[in-house]
């Protein structure tokens, strides 16, 4: 399974909670973290994701956050 494939899996999995890119790379051990922000950009166009400013599940900061609809 690629990158890609593990971050799309993990959203599923964790559907409706929004996570940043720095907290993605941690909790999925992916290095390095632009990997993550590659991954993540081009998710928004979809629509089983979503991205915007928002509040991480995991961090807590307001940041660029993405979620599985």
């Amino acid at each position: 399974m690629d990158n890609a494939e593990i971050v799309k899996n993990f959203l599923i999995k964790n559907k409706g909670a929004k996570f940043c890119d720095d907290c993605l790379a941690k909790e999925l051990k992916i290095k390095p973290r632009q990997q993550v922000n590659q991954i993540t950009r081009p998710l928004k166009e979809t629509s089983n994701f979503d991205r915007e400013r928002g509040k991480c599940s995991i961090c807590g900061k307001d940041k660029k956050v993405t979620w599985a609809k």
